[in-house]
């Protein structure tokens, strides 16, 4: 697959590259990608939880919350990896 990186976002890219933090556009891209993914999953559940509370099922706050910080950190450790 051939991917055309935006003009306005290539020096931001080449930045990256610079500074050894992706060693290539590809590496960059493929991250950009995964957030992008992690964003839409995250999206998902918000739009199922939506859809419960309607139906009436629901979870005490805390341990919302707490599922909440378990996956935040885990998409955290995934994008550093």
């Amino acid at each position: 697959m051939t991917v055309d990186i935006p003009a306005d976002l290539a020096p931001f890219v080449q930045r990256l590259i610079a500074e050894r933090r992706f060693l290539t556009e590809g590496d960059v891209l493929a991250e950009g990608l995964r957030l992008l993914q992690s964003q839409e999953a995250l999206r998902a559940a918000v739009r199922d939880g939506f859809a419960e509370l309607e139906e009436g099922r629901s979870l005490p706050a805390d341990e919302v919350f707490a599922k909440a910080e378990k996956r935040i950190a885990t998409a955290e450790r995934a994008s550093r990896a």
